[in-house]
């Protein structure tokens, strides 16, 4: 019982999970997800990011 249970996190050498990271942006892709003429989904699939991620950006801006 001395073992503690594992996550994995560190096995696969992460030590954070990912999606507990925020993402950062470069300023090109910034204005890509911030364009009002695209899509949520558009926008995060043109910079690689979650659709979740462009809509809480939006929000903030």
């Amino acid at each position: 019982m001395g073992e503690r249970l594992s996550t994995g996190f560190e096995d696969a050498g992460w030590d954070f999970a990912p999606w507990d990271e925020e993402p950062h942006f470069s300023p090109g892709e910034l204005s890509i997800v911030l364009d009002p003429l695209l899509t949520a989904a558009e926008a995060a699939e043109r910079v690689g990011c979650a659709k979740r991620d462009v809509l809480r950006l939006r929000r903030t801006f």
